[in-house]
């Protein structure tokens, strides 16, 4: 399953197109055409081979409905040299769909990783040229207002920077505010989940103090979701240890799959469970019987 890390940027660029674009201008620093609009292209790369190829995410800028430029965003997480061979085919499949010229955007989180993007890919009659960019240097904003117009910049910016930056935190309430007044919870719980641990507790010093009050109850709800998820996830760690102490009190052996199963568990019943049997059982895999 895709990770939170993998799919955070690229739902965000799925909710709003535009995003891919300012992202573009942010890694190669050179105008893009002009264009009225932004529309998700279909992901799907595939050609009569038997192999499928599918994008991560494709976006179009049109002017007239007329596509102006495509840029196909990887987010490429590490390095893979199968991107070589496939990565080319993307471009070529979607420029002959489109008509237009297309770029690649790879996002990266890591310097090793970026620079290993940077390298051209020689296909012996020409080259396909990714433009890779590091996530960690899209500038936090700083201004309400900058943050207001571009709140999913403002977001990515936060989760990958300095979560002790105070002007940018400041002026996250902002940006949430401007996405909390048109999205659903899951994209909000995305936002939130994306965060650093330290600016989402500030979020919630903020909430807490009452000098920022959110205009619907979406991520009110979103922060109060997830302080009930965090005491619950307490609640079963410490049952978890509890377990796992009493077995060894008892001189049984804790193996490493019995504990993995005991400290993932989250289901508060079924721990209490395994506490009462954790006192007559003579061994940790009989705990988990039915």
């Amino acid at each position: 399953m895709p990770s939170l890390e993998h799919e955070f940027p690229l739902d965000i660029i799925r909710h709003r197109p535009e995003v891919a674009v300012e992202l573009l201008e942010a890694a190669q620093q050179v105008p893009v055409p002009k264009y009225s609009r932004t529309r998700c292209e279909s992901g799907d790369a595939t050609t009569t081979a038997a192999t499928e190829y599918r994008i991560d995410s494709a976006v179009v800028c049109e002017e007239d409905d007329v596509p102006q430029m495509a840029i196909i965003v990887e987010n490429q997480l590490k390095k893979d040299g199968e991107k070589e061979f496939s990565w080319p085919v993307y471009v070529s499949t979607l420029r002959a769909r489109l008509r237009c010229p297309v770029k690649l955007l790879v996002l990266v989180p890591k310097a090793s990783v970026c620079q290993w993007c940077a390298t051209p890919i020689d296909l012996g009659c020409g080259e396909v040229r990714p433009v890779p960019l590091l996530m960690g240097s899209v500038a936090p904003i700083t201004d309400p207002e900058q943050a207001r117009a571009h709140p999913e910049l403002a977001i990515i910016a936060a989760a990958h920077n300095d979560a002790r930056d105070r002007a940018a935190l400041d002026a996250l309430p902002a940006a949430l505010e401007a996405i909390d007044q048109s999205v659903t919870s899951l994209y909000s719980d995305y936002v939130l989940a994306a965060l650093p641990r330290a600016a989402r507790k500030y979020l919630e010093e903020i909430m807490g103090t009452g000098t920022y009050e959110y205009k619907t109850r979406l991520f009110r709800r979103s922060f109060q979701d997830g302080r009930d998820a965090g005491m619950a996830a307490g609640k079963a760690a410490g049952k978890a240890d509890d377990i796992i102490t009493f077995l060894r009190a008892r001189g049984i052996e804790v193996t490493e799959d019995a504990r993995e199963r005991i400290t993932s568990c989250t289901d508060i019943d079924r721990l209490d469970t395994w506490v009462r049997r954790a006192a007559t059982v003579s061994s940790a895999e009989e705990l988990f019987d039915d």
